[in-house]
């Protein structure tokens, strides 16, 4: 046990831990860009709804507003 303790509390552990990560968020990444023909209608569709329902129901927000109010003068 004390061994197991000792080895987890040695600073060795941060420089295979922190690569560990950055792999990890690499391959998200990856293979989110890999499989975008997947990936890009399946977010757009999943984030461009509510933004869709918010338009329909009348509640332009941020940059389409003031867009808006620059077109119509």
């Amino acid at each position: 046990m004390q061994y197991d303790w000792s080895v987890f509390t040695n600073p060795w552990i941060l420089y295979t831990v922190i690569p560990a990560l950055v792999y990890f968020l690499f391959f998200i990444l990856k293979w989110y860009v890999l499989l975008a023909p997947i990936t890009i209608p399946i977010t757009t569709y999943t984030h461009g709804m509510g933004r869709v329902a918010e338009i329909s129901a009348g509640k332009e927000a941020g940059a389409t507003k003031e867009i808006t109010k620059l077109l119509k003068g």
